[in-house]
């Protein structure tokens, strides 16, 4: 009996720091007319992150690695899009090269504002 291959999807998910287009600084925040924008632009695949200055994109549930990417690419065009008629730009980077840490403030969703009291009760930041 020959064994069928299991079916596998994937979805990929990218964050993105915001920066200035002029002066390349960390953005203070993400503006909430720019998520508005990006949200009515590609829906729920759209969200804020962890940081005020970061936003977060995933694609939809793929059968192929070329349907990710073509998603993948489709989200990042329109964030870099809607990002620049804001004065902004997105990187992917983990951390900002000039940034200082102590000054980004996160997203108010319970669960990050959780990462930030954690942070502070064990003296390892913020």
């Amino acid at each position: 009996m020959a064994l069928t291959p299991p079916s596998l999807t994937l979805g990929i998910e990218e964050e993105y720091l915001l920066v200035d287009r002029r002066t390349r600084d960390l953005a203070v925040d993400l503006p909430e007319a720019m998520m508005a924008e990006c949200q009515r632009r590609i829906g729920g695949k759209v969200t804020h992150e962890f940081l005020r200055a970061q936003i977060e994109v995933g694609t939809g549930v793929s059968k192929t690695v070329a349907a990710a990417r073509v998603d993948l690419a489709h989200l990042r065009a329109t964030v870099a899009a809607v990002a620049a008629d804001f004065g902004l730009a997105p990187i992917a980077a983990s951390t900002h090269p000039f940034a200082r840490w102590r000054e980004q403030q996160p997203t108010p969703k319970d669960r990050y504002l959780g990462i930030r009291a954690t942070c502070r009760r064990s003296r390892a930041g913020w």
